[in-house]
């Protein structure tokens, strides 16, 4: 292996980085990292699974060196893991496996781009809304049904409507003045919450087309034929999954107005079901997404149905 390669596992409080067959551990601060990636080859290759928020300090650190660094899904890590016959799952395992993939594969990869201090927060802040909605949601199934406790699941409910509101106040104020944001939200069925995380990610990255963004979101359907045999199709979901749920909850809505019901009913009268209906107009909102966004323009009804998928 060469040694250029660099897998890191990454936990809060360390880092096992494998390089040419060797793992060693490394804490997780900004002085340890600088010490060691010092020592780095030039041009390394490094390659870590996201982790929360706890890989970013290496990523910007390797980036800051002038070293190709990649973020990789836990989900391919794994499959790659289970393909290559590795048995077990531990941190020198997954720094081992990070290192001899991405000497394999770095070539078909994106490689890392720091985000700024602006597109750093408003993630933060998107996340963070769609993390307490979920909690809601799930306060709500699990205590609405106990009777003993309806003053106080009220209460906890009022206090969380209120976090929520505060943080869609914050994520507009840290998007005043954002007029992609104002054009992404002509889209029919495109509210607020959804606008400010598909601006999030335009701004941020550079999408060479339509189908690089739905790929990003992992909405991109994979191919399972063999033969003369056409395998029926599922989605890759090896992108962002905050997009992804964002697009089909806005697919949902967007289903009941004139604009997006006919693509929806046409889908259905193909033989698609009611989630794989759902699933195309969430790829549609996301091409027309992309595509206001590089030529500085507003939704068209009339644009948007020159393709149906």
């Amino acid at each position: 292996m060469d040694a250029k390669f660099h897998g890191v596992d990454v936990s809060k409080d360390k880092l096992d980085i494998a390089c040419n067959g060797t793992v060693i551990e490394i804490e997780n601060t900004k002085k340890a990292i600088k010490s060691f990636a010092e020592k780095m080859p030039a041009e390394a290759f490094v390659a870590l699974e996201a982790t929360n928020t706890y890989h970013l300090r290496m990523a910007d650190i390797c980036h800051s060196y002038g070293m190709h660094v990649y973020v990789i899904n836990p989900r391919l890590t794994r499959r790659y893991r289970e393909a290559n016959g590795l048995r077990g799952h531990n941190d020198r395992m997954d720094a081992l496996t990070l290192a001899r993939y991405i000497e394999r594969e770095h070539e078909g990869l994106r490689e890392y781009v720091p985000l700024s201090a602006d597109q750093r927060r408003l993630r933060t802040l998107v996340r963070r809304r769609f993390k307490l909605v979920g909690m809601r949601t799930q306060a709500a199934e699990s205590l609405g049904s106990v009777k003993e406790l309806g003053r106080e699941f009220k209460a906890l409910l009022a206090q969380m409507d209120a976090l929520i509101a505060k943080l869609e106040l914050l994520i507009d104020k840290q998007l005043e003045g954002n007029t992609g944001r104002t054009r992404i939200a002509t889209i029919k069925g495109v509210g607020p919450v959804v606008s400010a995380v598909l601006v999030a990610d335009l701004d941020a990255y550079e999408f060479a087309s339509a189908d690089a963004f739905v790929a990003y979101y992992g909405l991109d359907p994979m191919p399972n034929d063999s033969g003369r045999r056409r395998g029926e199709r599922r989605l890759s979901k090896q992108g962002q999954d905050l997009g992804r749920t964002m697009l089909y909850n806005a697919a949902m809505s967007a289903v009941t107005s004139k604009v997006w019901k006919p693509l929806y009913e046409r889908c259905q009268e193909r033989g698609l079901e009611k989630v794989q209906a759902l699933i195309v107009v969430a790829r549609k909102i996301a091409r027309c997404a992309w595509s206001i966004h590089k030529h500085n323009t507003i939704f068209s009804p009339e644009r948007a149905y020159r393709h149906l998928t």
